[in-house]
């Protein structure tokens, strides 16, 4: 039965690779390549030192210590889109939910899915080991990457089986566990993972999955229905609407209810956004090799990214739209002014920490935060404003948003301010690409 389901599931993978597999195995190593090759070609030119990556030497308890941080980052964040998973009280019973099968071929499924949307944290964190020289520490991302799906399935059901899932309880648990990753010693840390990984996974196989699931499917289903309503409070109305008075009249209905849905937790795939954000502003803050301004563009693309998993999981809905007196000018511009309302904070962020760390003259400092504004609107306009490229595929979409990023990048910060004024014909043509694409969608 087991080998069944994975033979399903791997034929529905490779179902979507067959469309894109020129994307993911042509066109984004040629595009993300040339990007680069000219981007180094133009910093050894013409930045003269500035934003070079330069050695850097960790300590081996500095790793193991930022490696925890980031785990405990990933539970914080993941613990409501894999509850949402773990119990599936918004969607109907599908025919898999309906078979006959055993909880322990259902784990072994789910914990195979979760392996599989891990991937690209074990990718990353490969990457950085043999980046910063710890080559013989590379057995660790593996074992994480294989045994930490179990322990944060167990925690999940854990908490929620004695515990409703609330966030601000989360939140002082991480504010905990950050004093002890702090001060304690790291063989102690060591044997508290070992610990938890003994506890949770069998805990979560045999209790959670087996019974808590299915016990506390009711009770889950009430604290998100209850959620949901905390969301729609009279105060969370008026500060979207607040929000969204900077955007023109007509984008304000589209946008408002883009947020809202944010807030429902309609795309999960922003916690994992701002994880990610989150270990650019701490790299900021420990790494100054690297200027401001590249972290900055890094951050903004990242959160940025968002609007495209939200246009995608709107796909089925869009016919709705269709059927109302809006144009398609507007559902684009939509999704523009959402990626750069998410990205706004950004600049700001990451000037703050540059002025905080390297004092610097008022003059600097305000041309500092000018080139980080025009980076910061430059990026998120192009991620949300090349929504439509790819057939609303995001793996290309990310492709082709983080070539014309990293060109904007480069042109604002090294040659000249002004070649932001650029950024407005690529725009318009990305606009009117978008709306033949959203009006054919409509029509068909």
């Amino acid at each position: 039965m087991f080998r069944t389901i994975i033979k399903t599931k791997l034929r529905a993978i490779r179902r979507v690779l067959s469309y894109d597999w020129a994307t993911y195995f042509i066109l984004g190593p040629v595009m993300m390549g040339v990007a680069f090759l000219l981007g180094r070609k133009i910093f050894k030119d013409f930045a003269f030192g500035i934003g070079r990556i330069q050695p850097v030497s960790l300590s081996e308890e500095t790793v193991v210590r930022l490696a925890f941080a980031f785990l405990a980052l990933k539970i914080f964040f993941n613990f409501l889109p894999l509850a949402r998973r773990l119990y599936p009280t918004e969607r109907l019973l599908s025919v898999e939910d309906l078979l006959p099968i055993a909880f322990n071929i259902r784990y072994k499924v789910f914990y195979f899915e979760q392996l599989f949307r891990d991937l690209p944290f074990f990718a990353i964190g490969t990457i950085l080991l043999i980046f910063f020289g710890k080559t013989d520490l590379l057995v660790w991302p593996f074992m994480i990457w294989f045994f930490f799906p179990g322990v944060e399935i167990g925690f999940t059901l854990t908490w929620i089986h004695f515990w409703s899932p609330n966030r601000k309880r989360l939140g002082g648990v991480l504010l905990i566990l950050a004093f002890l990753l702090a001060f304690l010693p790291v063989v102690q840390l060591s044997w508290w993972a070992d610990f938890f990984t003994i506890l949770f996974v069998p805990l979560g196989y045999y209790k959670g999955f087996k019974v808590w699931r299915y016990t506390d499917m009711g009770r889950v289903a009430q604290f998100f229905v209850g959620h949901e309503n905390r969301k729609n409070r009279a105060k969370t109305a008026a500060l979207l609407r607040r929000v969204c008075q900077l955007v023109p009249k007509k984008v304000r209905p589209l946008l408002q209810r883009d947020l809202i849905l944010t807030a429902r937790n309609f795309v999960p795939h922003l916690w994992r956004n701002l994880v990610l954000v989150l270990l650019v502003i701490f790299s900021a803050l420990s790494w100054r090799q690297i200027d401001a301004v590249v972290y900055c563009a890094l951050a903004t693309f990242i959160i940025a990214s968002t609007v495209s998993p939200l246009f995608q999981m709107q796909r089925p809905f869009r016919m709705m739209d269709a059927a109302l007196p809006l144009a398609a000018e507007h559902v684009w511009r939509a999704k523009l002014s959402y990626a750069r309302l998410l990205a706004l904070p950004i600049p700001f962020v990451f000037w703050g920490i540059e002025v905080a760390l390297r004092p610097l003259p008022w003059q600097e400092s305000l041309n500092l935060l000018f080139t980080l504004l025009l980076v910061g609107i430059a990026v998120s306009s192009l991620v949300g404003g090349s929504i439509c490229e790819g057939d609303q595929r995001p793996v290309l979409q990310y492709i082709v948003a983080a070539f014309l990023c990293i060109l904007a990048t480069l042109f604002i910060a090294l040659f000249n301010p002004v070649l932001f004024l650029l950024l407005f014909p690529v725009l318009s043509s990305l606009k009117n690409s978008a709306v033949i694409r959203i009006e054919n969608e409509g029509s068909a």
